[in-house]
């Protein structure tokens, strides 16, 4: 991890983003040629409608503005393209997020192309996330949300280690509305309760 002098509090997240391998997936940095993938994955009402900030529709200079923001690492985020081991597929994308602005703890997000969900990828790349977090980190909590109605995302939460912390209204911008969000707090002492669980 490389430290920013002065600036300890994204100092935690300028991870340079490594390549994590996990059972299933390469979590690698995102690249200009993903912009495609990205824009045919994300332009689903279902997945954005699910996040606070993706725009619906979504085009490809969306993803090139996202890839220009996030495509390199910076303090306060590490963004990963989600791709399977076995045929480089780019299925989604997640990232280790640090914005005093936005929240008080460090926190991650994630999300999928709809054809594919339901195969536990999600769950896969968010613990490799919290994972990566805690044994790069000496910080001892950070925070997952979900939208309150949003069954799947909150089982992945629980296997992160997830302890439900509060519930606050968000702006989403693909509903044009507010919406019930769930905090959940991720310590370390909750994280090595369930890191050895498959």
């Amino acid at each position: 991890m490389v430290l920013e002098p002065g600036n300890d509090e994204l100092a935690a997240l300028q991870l340079n983003c490594p390549v994590l391998e996990t059972q299933r997936l390469i979590l690698r940095p995102p690249h200009e040629t993903d912009a495609e993938d990205i824009a045919e994955l994300a332009n689903n009402y279902r997945v954005a409608s699910m996040l606070a900030t993706m725009p619906h529709p979504y085009f490809v200079a969306d993803a090139r503005d996202f890839l220009t923001k996030f495509g390199q690492a910076k303090p306060g985020h590490a963004v990963y393209a989600i791709t399977l081991k076995g045929d480089g597929s780019f299925v989604g994308v997640c990232g280790l997020h640090e914005d005093k602005n936005r929240y008080e703890l460090p926190f991650i997000g994630y999300w999928l192309g709809e054809v594919y969900w339901g195969h536990g990828f999600a769950s896969e790349a968010a613990r490799a996330l919290v994972d990566l977090f805690f044994k790069v980190t000496d910080r001892d909590e950070m925070m997952i949300s979900c939208r309150i109605d949003n069954e799947r995302s909150r089982r992945i939460i629980e296997k992160c280690g997830g302890i439900p912390w509060k519930r606050e209204d968000r702006y989403n911008r693909a509903l044009g509305e507010m919406h019930a969000v769930d905090d959940f707090r991720v310590t370390r002492e909750s994280w090595l309760k369930v890191a050895d669980l498959s």
